[in-house]
């Protein structure tokens, strides 16, 4: 029945806004002074003040934990699922000097305040996307950008069909998304696409000021131009010192239109921003699909010096060539022009017996004849065809 719904109803979801599928949580659970919860940004909820990493929410009369502090949220809550979120690797680049385009950070660290005189700016030597993924799992409430001029955050989901058709069809949230400003009239758009852009299922449009997106909590900021290098202090009335809602959506795959029939061809996650999301974190559920993070190094700012090194050039400690020193922002380097480095060769059907794998583990997989990078218990080893963040 739930194949013959969508096939009759899938040209009217494409005719229509389809706004309805996202889902606001009943609340949400964060680390801000040891526990906070909050379902409403009343004065009866406390302001996040400092960091407020997100540690679960309640969907539908059921807790999810994020996997940031489960021990902390099941002292506090009866029952818990286990789940687990992670921020998507954010990337954007922008030449934007609006005024309103800012950075937010929480307007207390450790209990100092975040102003004028204690931080009058914010280095560029830290990309933009750092703010959009930062925090535990990168899902820190109290550090955002704020008016995100206009672009398509877009990250590679589905290399080697990384969606798991398992939970495609559950109830469990698979992406959760933020607003942490003021919104606008203005949709923000999220949907997952083909290798050539095409939507795969349906577009998901989000007003972020419509009645069905309250308000959960509130938010203390002090506020960096993001358009300026160095990021400086805004000490202008109405921003630094001064609360903003938090909106949090979860989208289930499902509400997408990604179906077993169609998934495969979901390549790409993609939002495409408003050009007024004030964004702290879009996250996805390690349990749904793995990420493939498409964010270029940072080519800016002072690198540190390399302090080991092995060459076969023989050039290690000659004053010209100040080897390794010279091969800046690296732990290690390696130097041959006639040697390969070779990392530990394994077969596909041997990877089982690497007992305890932990993420980023590195093998030759001489099966599959590439590169494999152990992700995670749910995603196993991965064949590495996609370059990773810096």
């Amino acid at each position: 029945m739930k194949k013959i719904y969508y096939l009759c109803a899938c040209l009217a979801f494409l005719a229509c806004s389809n706004l309805t599928a996202q889902t606001r949580p009943d609340a949400i659970y964060g680390d801000y002074a040891g526990y906070w919860v909050s379902s409403d940004n009343t004065a009866t909820y406390a302001t996040a003040q400092e960091s407020n990493n997100l540690i679960g929410f309640t969907v539908g009369g059921k807790t999810y934990s994020t996997g940031v502090n489960d021990a902390l949220l099941k002292s506090k809550v009866s029952v818990v699922t286990d789940e687990n979120y992670v921020a998507f690797p954010t990337s954007f680049n922008t030449t934007s000097t609006a005024t309103n385009f800012l950075i937010g950070i929480p307007r207390y660290l450790n209990g100092v305040i975040q102003d004028n005189t204690t931080r009058p700016s914010l280095s560029c030597n830290t990309s933009l996307g750092y703010y959009l993924r930062d925090g535990k799992n990168g899902l820190d409430l109290g550090s955002a950008v704020f008016n995100i001029p206009k672009q398509e955050l877009q990250f590679y989901v589905n290399v080697l069909a990384d969606i798991n058709p398992d939970c495609i069809n559950d109830a469990i949230p698979d992406i959760v998304v933020t607003q942490v400003g003021a919104p606008s009239s203005s949709f923000d758009v999220f949907k997952f696409t083909d290798a050539n852009g095409v939507t795969v299922g349906v577009e998901k449009q989000v007003n972020f000021n419509s009645s069905s997106v309250t308000p959960l909590g509130k938010a203390l900021w002090s506020f960096y131009y993001a358009g300026n290098c160095p990021h400086n202090y805004n000490s202008d009335g109405g921003f630094s010192g001064t609360t903003r809602d938090i909106r949090v959506l979860t989208f289930r795959l499902s509400d997408f239109g990604i179906t077993t029939s169609n998934y495969k061809n979901a390549v790409k996650f993609v939002q495409v921003l408003s050009g007024d999301s004030d964004v702290a974190f879009g996250a996805y559920s390690t349990k749904s699909m793995v990420l493939y993070c498409l964010e270029n190094g940072n080519a800016t700012g002072t690198a540190l010096d390399t302090k080991v090194g092995i060459t076969s050039q023989g050039r290690a400690g000659e004053v010209n060539s100040n080897w390794p020193m010279v091969r800046k922002g690296g732990y290690l380097a390696l130097e041959s022009n006639q040697k390969a480095f070779v990392p530990t060769r394994v077969s596909t059907a041997g990877l089982a017996n690497i007992t305890n794998p932990v993420p980023g583990m590195t093998v030759y997989d001489t099966t599959e004849n590439c590169i494999k990078v152990y992700v995670n218990a749910n995603a196993g080893w991965k064949c590495f065809n996609k370059k990773t963040c810096p």
